[in-house]
């Protein structure tokens, strides 16, 4: 876990650029739990998408922890958020996973709460009533102050700097986004959050650049680390020769 307790690492993944016939191979990374979920999937590009990002999870733990990915174990906090069995929460070798339609992300980190989204920007016919429910009056005037060339990034930049958060907390979506409070003024920063979850300045929230038309931003506990993004080639590289030289389970 070299530099992990100064860093965050981000691998940034984009399905499209593998053919989904080879992509088959990767499904002897899972665990047979994983494969029996993918095989419940039935729309191919959504099945391909899980099947990649968890196998680069795999292939990226094996390699932290210097290890057979396929020898990997995640435990299950109370809502549902992946860690590796037998540690503490947001002790040790901590990770987040995030995907949406090609586009993937996986953060690692070192003893810290974390959590990472993306979002596809898109129009969405009921965008104002989600806003409504899920943002604070603060950030429901910020976002219609704005440009209306502006409204559709800030809408998913708020959505998805509120799901990190919930995400780094364990809770999820179960916490509701309209727990927790962005400030998009300046910076990205967490303005406010529930009390349980301590102050939040010591959140740090940080803005990815990920994919053309998303929105991509992390949030962890505690002080400013310094984020790396690791090209997807080196992630390609680990994941195929993890693929081509099974070693014995």
């Amino acid at each position: 876990m070299s530099g992990l307790d100064r860093e965050i690492h981000v691998y940034r993944l984009n399905v499209a650029h593998f053919l989904y016939d080879y992509s088959r191979c990767f499904w002897s990374l899972l665990a047979d739990d994983e494969r029996e979920r993918a095989s419940r999937i039935k729309h191919q590009e959504t099945q391909q998408c899980f099947v990649l990002v968890r196998s680069c999870l795999r292939s990226l733990l094996g390699h932290y922890l210097c290890c057979d990915a396929r020898s990997i174990r995640f435990a299950l906090g109370e809502k549902g958020k992946p860690r590796l069995a037998g540690l503490e929460p947001d002790r040790g070798l901590v990770f987040n996973v995030s995907h949406t339609g090609n586009c993937g992300l996986i953060a690692f980190a070192s003893d810290t709460a974390l959590g990472v989204d993306v979002e596809r920007r898109r129009a969405m016919t009921d965008m104002e009533g989600i806003a409504e429910r899920c943002f604070s009056a603060g950030e429901l005037a910020h976002w219609r102050a704005l440009p209306p060339d502006r409204c559709l990034q800030a809408f998913f930049d708020y959505w998805c700097f509120k799901e990190a958060f919930v995400k780094a907390t364990g809770q999820g979506i179960t916490l509701g986004l309209e727990s927790c409070v962005v400030d998009l003024s300046r910076q990205p920063r967490m303005d406010l959050i529930p009390d349980s979850y301590g102050n939040p300045d010591e959140w740090q929230v940080v803005e990815i650049d990920a994919f053309a038309d998303h929105s991509a931003g992390i949030c962890y506990r505690g002080a400013e680390r310094k984020l790396r993004h690791f090209d997807e080639e080196v992630l390609v590289n680990m994941l195929f020769t993890d693929v081509t030289h099974r070693r014995p389970e």
